[in-house]
């Protein structure tokens, strides 16, 4: 058996291994996601991005310095996956959503495992090691940290009404979810600005502020951070869109959608408080009837924002008022 034959095999075999991993993680642990998961999870995650950027640096460090190649190379291409899309998805925000596993970096990582195994024998297995533990860090994150565990609010029923509740708005005034009754209202509860796909769902509804308006629908957001953090980002669109807060979650509980513990470690040290709220969207017509509810079961899985302007397009047709079309060029106005 030739290299490249005993190479393509050995990609082959860690591939299979990854899919069958992933398939019993995913069956296995799902379950067990709840609240008293999270704090661990929350915990978890900056060590392990900072474990696997230290790994990244040592791979790159021992390249330049002339080591085998193949073997480190295989440990750069399995640790770096992660703290790459996160450092993209924090700067750029490219979107409000990915693919719920994220098949092309699982592809990259798996064939960083085949390279450092391969390299074993004549290398040592310390790379192969590495690589493996790279490996698993992914897995982790992509199959349980990225799982809310989530259980589906029962108080919140598409067809039923919206519940009361009361928010905050920027001056710090009382906000009654009554006063969202006599107009159409889309509904965002997100965990807050250190969220990269929060704050890329906050752009793409902000991009399409002016349909909506156009529409009669009223954008609301509403988090649990702290007033000084809604602040800033308000500051931060030029359009009329409500930002609200729900201090100490109270909102949040009454609506079954509290994500306790649910704030990475560290971020507390910027004022945020270590509770936070599950990604939810809420879309009510007139009479506060429940039209579309979202509640997402991962973090990086969120409606696609265009559904928004075909949801409350329907509604109009159907009961008789006149659809108004988005205008050319719309979804580009309105963000920051």
């Amino acid at each position: 058996m030739t290299v490249s034959e005993l190479a393509v095999k050995c990609l082959g075999f860690s591939g299979a291994c990854l899919t069958y991993g992933l398939a019993e993680t995913e069956a296995g642990f799902r379950q067990q996601l709840r609240s008293g998961d999270m704090a661990l999870k929350s915990f978890l995650l900056t060590p392990v991005l900072l474990v696997l950027t230290a790994i990244s640096c040592l791979a790159l460090v021992r390249l330049i310095g002339g080591d085998p190649v193949m073997p480190w190379f295989g440990v750069l291409l399995a640790a770096a996956p992660l703290p790459g899309f996160v450092s993209v998805l924090m700067l750029a925000k490219p979107s409000g959503r990915t693919s719920r596993h994220l098949p092309g970096l699982l592809f990259v990582t798996a064939l960083g495992v085949a390279l450092a195994v391969l390299s074993g024998p004549a290398s040592g297995w310390g790379p192969a090691i590495l690589a493996s533990a790279a490996a698993l860090a992914f897995l982790w994150y992509d199959f349980i940290y990225s799982d809310l565990g989530r259980t589906p609010s029962v108080t919140l029923r598409q067809g039923g009404p919206l519940p009361e509740f009361d928010v905050q708005n920027l001056d710090g005034a009382p906000v009654s979810s009554r006063d969202f009754l006599g107009g159409r209202t889309l509904i965002l509860f997100y965990r807050g600005n250190w969220c990269p796909l929060c704050m890329a769902q906050v752009n793409e509804l902000a991009a399409r502020y002016r349909a909506l308006s156009e529409m009669g629908v009223d954008v609301v957001l509403i988090s649990p951070q702290p007033q000084t953090q809604t602040e800033a980002l308000a500051l931060r669109f030029d359009v009329d869109m409500k930002f609200l807060t729900d201090p100490d979650g109270q909102a949040a509980q009454s609506l079954q959608i509290a994500a306790p513990d649910g704030t990475p470690s560290g971020l507390t040290l910027f004022g945020y408080a270590k509770d936070t709220v599950l990604p939810t969207v809420i879309a009510i017509d007139a009479e506060g009837t429940i039209i579309y509810l979202d509640q997402t079961d991962n973090y990086r899985v969120r409606p696609e924002p265009d559904l928004f302007l075909e949801i409350f397009r329907g509604r109009a047709a159907a009961s008789g008022d006149q659809p108004v079309p988005a205008p050319v060029g719309s979804l580009q106005e309105g963000s920051a």
